[in-house]
């Protein structure tokens, strides 16, 4: 098995196909302050119903697993804004948080809009 003769070939000089534009290279970071609010709106879900699910009698493990069910199916549409708000937040390039608009001065870190 020869091993020098294709990988010494896209060393030197031309490749016989062009690099792709960085598909494996992970995205710019997510603002994960963007997508808080959604994720706490679903953990709060999957609590109130896992709980609710206990308290009833189910058992501990049946009522988590029924709870991640429900909690997802019922929360699909965060989700996807959740998704939205990251793919937003990593298009922009930075966390576009209240510090990085120059809203410094905010006391609760909303910002002015």
């Amino acid at each position: 098995m020869a091993t020098g003769g294709s990988a010494a070939k896209g060393r030197g000089g031309k490749t016989d196909r062009p690099k792709p534009p960085a598909k494996g290279s992970p995205p710019a970071d997510p603002n994960l302050r963007a997508q808080l609010p959604y994720f706490v709106a679903r953990l709060a879900v999957l609590v109130v119903v896992t709980v609710v699910l206990a308290v009833t009698g189910v058992n501990v493990v049946l009522a988590v697993l029924i709870g991640f069910v429900v909690a997802g199916l019922l929360t699909w549409p965060l989700g996807r804004m959740q998704r939205r708000a990251a793919q937003r937040s990593s298009q922009r390039g930075g966390t576009g948080g209240p510090r990085e608009r120059g809203d410094a001065g905010s006391a609760d870190g909303a910002g002015s809009r």
